[in-house]
């Protein structure tokens, strides 16, 4: 086995069970506030949309500084300590006594994560050229897989152990992560001469001066913004569906997977695709997709009409971040792909959050129906961005 499909393998089960941790907890967070004594169902929505947006709102301005040193010292030591980081701060987490603590440790997570960007950045560096779009697509794809299985295990075991246990578990499933990629992942990594290296204000000038990377970064956001704008509340829209009480747990978790798990499943199609018919293709192709799924959500009456939207959802959003990551891989120099990658980064957590922020007020002020109409309407801008970008760089 070559080595850059030994890494592709490690570091696609690394992130697996990283991801499958992290997302156990998160379709549960407005019954797990109930637990901690926020009572009444605006205050839920409001404090879910804080809660779930705190980590993005540190680690966006902290993922560029951890590309950089990463391209300074190395890929492989920035993911083993981000990924060590999420294992103290959730294993705190399962202590907390109010929505207050939750909040500052949440904000502790944020401040030390990130192991996306520089296992990007290592794996583009040793995927051959022709390979790119399958590998960073498969890597993609282990991300979405663990989103999957997430929500469905931490659905299982909430119903049996509760919502506070499983912070535990996702300190466990993080901590064996970073082992892994301790033990089996292999980086050639020559350190830069200090004259070759790249400072951030570098990085996000090559961004800002480049109009292709700058129209991408930009349909990032909104791709992002647009669907997690939804994602904190589809627990609460499970329960609005009439879903028994003794059931609804578990339902959400499912409503959540099946999204996963369509995207897993076609992550790597859409990445090798990309390789032959050309990623700008794939990306608009995926886009139009998505809109089209979108926006009958807002109108389904039962929980099986949601669950095939959100199948439909995840077929077509697979192709747009890893199409989006191989663009950039093909535009950026070796030697600062980690801090480009950790710009990119910075992008979807902008958007994951002021996604939950505008969606809990949008859902106080209109319902909660009115956040699938707002989010369809993001994804048309998004895709019109994307025919703009299209036509100024071809």
């Amino acid at each position: 086995m070559k080595l850059w499909q030994k890494n592709l393998y490690s570091l696609w089960l690394a992130q697996l069970i990283a991801a499958l941790g992290l997302s156990m907890i998160i379709p549960f967070l407005p019954f797990y506030l109930r637990d901690l004594g926020v009572s009444g169902r605006e205050a839920v929505k409001i404090w879910s949309g804080f809660i779930y947006s705190a980590p993005f709102m540190i680690s966006a301005f902290m993922q560029p500084v951890w590309g950089m040193l990463g391209d300074r010292k190395g890929r492989k030591p920035m993911v083993v300590r981000a990924m060590l980081a999420l294992s103290l701060a959730n294993f705190l987490m399962g202590f907390a006594r109010s929505a207050p603590q939750l909040l500052i440790l949440r904000f502790l997570q944020g401040s030390l994560s990130g192991f996306v960007a520089p296992s990007l950045a290592l794996m583009a560096s040793s995927a051959p050229e022709e390979k790119t779009g399958q590998a960073l697509g498969t890597l993609q794809s282990s991300l979405v897989t663990g989103m999957v299985g997430g929500p469905l295990l931490g659905g299982v075991l909430a119903h049996f152990v509760g919502y506070r246990p499983l912070f535990f578990g996702t300190a466990l499933f993080c901590l064996i992560g970073a082992t892994i990629v301790i033990y089996f992942v292999k980086e050639d990594f020559v350190r830069q001469e200090k004259k070759d290296r790249s400072s951030l204000s570098q990085n996000l000038g090559f961004v800002l001066h480049s109009s292709e990377l700058r129209g991408l970064l930009g349909l990032l956001v909104l791709v992002q913004l647009s669907t997690v704008i939804v994602a904190p509340f589809l627990s609460l829209f499970v329960e609005y569906l009439n879903v028994s009480p003794t059931r609804v747990g578990l339902m959400a978790g499912i409503v959540f997977g099946i999204t996963g798990m369509t995207n897993a499943a076609f992550a790597p199609f859409w990445g090798k695709k990309s390789d032959k018919v050309g990623s700008r293709k794939i990306l608009r192709r995926s886009l139009i997709g998505i809109t089209l799924f979108s926006l009958p959500q807002a109108f389904v009456t039962n929980i099986y009409q949601l669950l095939i939207l959100r199948g439909g959802l995840g077929v077509f959003f697979s192709g747009v971040i890893p199409t989006i990551n191989t663009i950039v891989r093909r535009s950026t120099p070796p030697n600062n792909q980690g801090g480009i990658f950790g710009i990119f980064q910075s992008g979807l957590l902008l958007g994951n959050m002021a996604g939950p922020l505008i969606g809990g007020i949008l859902a106080a002020s209109f319902g909660i129906r009115s956040i699938f109409i707002i989010s369809t309407c993001i994804y048309c801008i998004a895709l019109l961005w994307q025919i703009f970008i299209n036509s100024k760089t071809s």
